[in-house]
């Protein structure tokens, strides 16, 4: 891409998430509470500030957004690839344990829960699924969380889906020794990151009026002259392009990739004719040429008006961009979308809360407390406050009339409205939960006292319904993430590689023949890109903590009903510390019951039948 085309995208990309950042540094000011200050406005701190009134913040947001990613925490789903057909099934098993092996320790489901409560707050959080080099020289999957405030949307992005996107951008500021680092190359000539936003002379003399059709950039979007850093820009962008393709025609099957020119396909044909003829296979293929116009995505990297990578294919054969997005809410809304998360519709409450609150401590704060008047001498302002607030009694000058007509000024009959004023703060409160969704049955307030377990059980599940498209949003990110991180793996692993992570499956093979099967596995996992096809399955968290006290909670009715039976399910479920020694207790008591009837019986048919 040229640079003015690059820089008018990239502009475009920030007139368009203008109001969905700034309304995200906001959120986030309101669930932090930005050090005491972060919900209120500018200009109702300096009323307060005139006023000598402290900005009082009653964070409700903080909990009711803990309490939704404590949900989802809860709720973890484990996921397993499956085949699509059926011969795969080994290959599937096997990019299942590379996936537990990319999850140790609970990294990933870790990284899902903080991506989760990114969305949550902002509504928007990213996945960088990227390749590094690893230690032994090979390549190391990378699946990292990307900040909300390092990422531009395609303007035209209608679904949550990448896939249907022509444009995402990511920036980052760098110094100039990290640009200098990072691109050796490109940045050796660079003297400051002030000459970044100026014209290279070299673009001048070579190309002459390349850049005339370009407007001058906005430093202030590009450079921190405070910190000396630049924006450096990585631009990702789908372009169709048509290509060639051999087919095989008795199978439907075409080749991975692509020819520029059918020629060149053409030529690839007779070669592999060739090859068979000489073979002598019984068999011939017949192979054919066709045309299809795919997309291709690039990837540009600049810094102000330098280009630091010119625009390279993907790296990546999947070729599909590899920052995945999540999103809280993405709504369609004609011609723009908006993504915005649990905590933008709660900021009018939480502010209601907060004013209220000031108010009514102000209004009890300006009370009398027992003062009076008496005629005196002259009286300043001063003394006139402390009368109505600290209880000094103080002289009016010339004053006629009864004392207790003067007094009406400092009556409590003011103080009436601190109870509506309570009211609508309670009000503000109640309104905060009902909007979140965090509701009473999520959090598991009964209903009344004499409420069961299963009933309460089944109540917070019903609660849980408010959350089901934002957990379902969350599932597909997942879905993608690992899809990526699978195809990664079959582009940059090494059997070596490979057999380190599975060694303990490849100590089991007892016998030659086993060990070969494991070989031929890893073989066909790393060379069937194009046909090895498979889904990623999540479990919808049946195997999380929550569920699993459901189940068990369930089962200890049963239990409680006559079902021993059933009794080591319950203890297997209830997760309890000490379940092996309660399991084995419970077999040997069972053990014995058994002998005992045994030799009941025993007796029973030795007394019916005397010798």
């Amino acid at each position: 891409m040229k640079i003015n085309e690059l820089h008018e995208v990239f502009e475009a990309m920030m007139a368009n998430d203008s109001d969905w950042f700034n309304a995200a540094e906001e959120s986030m000011r309101f669930y932090t509470g930005g050090f005491g200050t972060g919900q209120w406005e500018d200009e109702d701190l300096q009323t307060l500030q005139s006023e000598g009134r402290p900005p009082l913040q009653l964070n409700i947001i903080l909990p009711k957004v803990n309490l939704v990613t404590g949900v989802e925490r809860q709720g973890r789903s484990s996921w397993k690839a499956r085949p699509v057909e059926s011969d795969d099934e080994n290959e599937a098993m096997l990019a299942t344990s590379l996936l537990y092996h990319l999850d140790r320790n609970r990294k990933l489901q870790s990284l899902f829960s903080r991506v989760f409560k990114d969305g949550v707050i902002t509504g928007r959080g990213w996945v960088d699924v990227c390749v590094e080099p690893g230690r032994f020289y090979d390549g190391e999957i990378s699946i990292k969380r990307e900040s909300w405030a390092n990422v531009h949307i395609d303007p035209e992005a209608k679904t949550q889906d990448t896939k249907d996107w022509n444009y995402l951008a990511r920036t980052k500021y760098l110094t100039l020794n990290q640009l200098r680092s990072m691109f050796p190359d490109s940045a050796k000539d660079i003297t400051s990151v002030e000459s970044l936003i100026e014209m290279p002379q070299s673009v001048q003399k070579e190309i002459g009026s390349y850049y005339r059709n370009a407007d001058p950039i906005n430093a202030a979007y590009h450079l921190d002259e405070l910190h000396q850093k630049v924006r450096v820009v990585e631009m990702w962008n789908r372009d169709y392009e048509r290509e060639h393709f051999i087919i095989n025609k008795q199978t439907a099957r075409i080749s991975p990739t692509g020819f520029k020119s059918k020629s060149k396909a053409v030529v690839q044909v007779k070669e592999l004719v060739a090859m068979e003829e000489a073979a002598n296979a019984p068999m011939r293929t017949e192979f054919g040429v066709i045309s299809r116009v795919v997309p291709k995505t690039y990837l540009t990297i600049t810094a102000g008006m330098h280009i630091l990578q010119e625009k390279q294919a993907n790296p990546y054969l999947h070729n599909q961009f590899p920052i995945v997005p999540y999103f809280y809410h993405f709504e369609d809304m004609g011609d723009y979308v908006e993504s915005f998360g649990l905590v933008e519709n709660m900021k009018d409450p939480q502010r209601e809360k907060d004013k209220r609150r000031s108010q009514m401590l102000d209004i009890i704060n300006r009370s009398p407390r027992g003062g009076g008047v008496f005629s005196g001498n002259k009286v300043s302002q001063e003394e006139m406050n402390e009368a109505s607030t600290t209880g000094r009694w103080i002289g009016i000058p010339g004053y006629k009339g009864r004392v207790s007509d003067f007094m009406q000024q400092w009556s409590n009959s003011h103080l009436s409205l601190i109870g509506s004023i309570s009211a609508m703060e309670q009000k503000a409160e109640y309104d905060a939960k009902e909007i979140s969704g965090a509701t009473d049955p999520m959090m598991g307030i009964a209903t009344s006292t004499k409420e069961s377990g299963v009933a309460a059980q089944t109540r917070i599940r019903q609660g849980m319904m408010t959350l089901q498209e934002q957990m379902e949003n969350l599932d597909m990110t997942k879905t993608h993430v690992l899809t990526q991180a699978i195809q990664n793996m079959q582009q940059f692993y090494t059997p070596n590689k490979i057999k380190r992570i599975i060694g303990a499956e490849t100590e089991k093979a007892e016998s030659p023949e086993e060990a070969m099967e494991i070989e031929a596995v890893i073989n066909r996992f790393l060379t069937n890109f194009e046909k090895f096809e498979f889904d990623i399955v999540l479990d919808k968290g049946e195997n999380s903590a929550t569920m699993r006290a459901a189940k068990a909670q369930q089962i200890g009715e049963l239990v409680r009903n006559g079902y021993a039976s059933l009794f080591p399910l319950y203890v297997e479920l209830s997760d309890m510390e000490a379940s092996q020694e309660i399991l084995e207790k419970f077999e040997q008591e069972r053990s014995a019951q058994m002998q005992a009837q045994q030799s009941q019986a025993g007796n029973r048919t030795n007394n019916n039948n005397p010798q």
